[in-house]
């Protein structure tokens, strides 16, 4: 199964500004193999405000090279003032992350 991309618009809360997001829909095992829709990703919202939200509620184990991944997309968006926000991870996942360090470099949801 590939990574589902799509763009959306979605109001800020009390300030009616639109801002632009790219969902990413991670599988149930996150690996290398989404490497391209990573990549992807990471060149639509490249010098732009746009948010990347990827979320995890489908996803039950995330291997070594998937948590690479998630460091190379945020290593490419450090010239732009993007977001990242991990959401819908289970508890285990949630630990993981929080272990590796993705807290203090991600949005955890």
């Amino acid at each position: 199964m590939s990574l589902a991309t799509h763009r959306a618009v979605a109001h800020s809360f009390g300030a009616g500004v639109e801002d632009h997001a790219v969902f990413l829909t991670s599988p149930e095992v996150l690996d290398f193999s989404l490497c391209r829709e990573f990549w992807e990703a990471a060149q639509q919202v490249r010098d732009s405000e746009m948010t990347i939200i990827i979320d995890l509620s489908r996803t039950h184990a995330i291997h070594d090279s998937g948590y690479t991944l998630l460091w190379m997309l945020k290593d490419s968006l450090t010239k732009a003032p993007a977001d990242l926000l991990l959401m819908g991870g289970h508890s285990n996942l949630k630990k993981m992350l929080q272990l590796r360090g993705f807290e203090s470099h991600f949005k955890l949801l």
